[in-house]
């Protein structure tokens, strides 16, 4: 735990608990109960009512006094509350926001403007990796900035997950719907994929090296992710990473790979993703420019020694090590 500050007290901003099915609200829930070992208290107790939890929001930014350290996972309250608790640190408070995703460039309709601004009240921020904290330098953001390298993935590392044969066979987990590359994998008709989680669009049908395995709790899926491989790919098409989704990965680190982590796979992304520093320079996968690559790619080569780095990576991320690391530089 953090070394204790004279009449200095640790808040973190409350997160609403719940599953999603997705890979974002597992993330926040991590990172609440590992800035709790931290030392950092809730700000509120939430409510499974959502007009309770605007009146508890409010009650307490209010609440907030001068000799306070506060921690906000961002992008994680709406607007009105989000100007209420700017206002607030203003005034009165030493602040960190952990970013989650930057909504301007996610393709979720966010503001650029209206991101700076509200990042600008923090005094540091907990960025993903090198390329979006330079994106947020080139876009005014004037504070201390750290990288928090991988996202953490809480879960129980001694418990047994599936195994690996080495065969080569590619899992694919995440929202299938924004993933139109999907129906183009036949085109890599050297592999198999097995897929999981959100599809109401694509029609799979005609994909007939792909199977669908249906759509797996944040908790469950980390045991029973079949395959040797996890790819971290997004957007319309094979040859690169394309769309808005696609581009997205030149500066955000996707939560799937910490799941790929931490079901023990090796992992295949993009050679312009902003993940393929790190994914070579721990020896935890391939990059490729072009799925089209992995028709002439031998998938069992040096396989055991790349699990073997990715096993060492699972249990930092079943302790929370990444987060640990970067909230301890702020908050020495």
């Amino acid at each position: 735990m953090l070394d204790e500050v004279i009449n200095m007290k640790r808040i973190q901003y409350s997160v609403y608990k719940r599953e999603t099915g997705s890979a974002g609200g597992k993330a926040k829930n991590d990172i609440f109960d590992i800035l709790s070992e931290e030392g950092f208290e809730p700000s509120y107790t939430p409510s499974n009512n959502r007009y309770i939890r605007v009146a508890q929001q409010i009650k307490s930014i209010i609440a907030i006094n001068k000799d306070t350290d506060l921690v906000v996972q961002y992008p994680t309250i709406s607007n009105n509350v989000m100007k209420l608790l700017c206002k607030k640190m203003q005034r009165v408070v030493k602040t960190t926001a952990i970013i989650h995703d930057i909504p301007s460039i996610q393709g979720m309709g966010g503001d650029r403007s209206r991101e700076s601004k509200e990042l600008s009240y923090f005094d540091n921020i907990i960025v993903h990796n090198r390329k979006m904290g330079e994106y947020l330098k080139s876009n005014g953001y004037r504070g201390r900035i750290v990288e928090l390298e991988l996202f953490d993935y809480l879960h129980d590392a001694t418990r047994e997950i599936t195994s690996c044969n080495g065969e080569g066979i590619i899992s694919i987990a995440g929202n299938l719907d924004k993933s139109k590359y999907i129906l183009e994998l036949n085109k890599i008709n050297k592999c198999r994929f097995n897929l999981y989680g959100i599809n109401n669009t694509l029609d799979l049908s005609s994909v007939n090296n792909a199977n669908y395995l249906g759509l797996l709790s944040s908790e469950e899926i980390v045991y029973k992710l079949e395959g040797d491989y996890g790819l971290v790919w997004d957007g319309d098409s094979i040859t690169e990473c394309s769309g808005i989704h696609g581009r997205y990965l030149k500066y955000n680190n996707p939560h799937k790979l910490s799941l790929y982590i931490a079901a023990g796979k090796p992992v295949i992304t993009w050679k312009k993703a902003a993940i393929a520093d790190f994914v070579e320079k721990e020896n935890i996968g391939i990059t490729v420019d072009s799925l089209e690559e992995l028709n002439n790619i031998d998938l069992k080569k040096e396989y055991w020694d790349k699990r073997k780095n990715v096993l060492k990576l699972k249990k930092r991320i079943a302790e929370g090590y990444y987060t640990k690391k970067a909230i301890r530089l702020i908050y020495k």
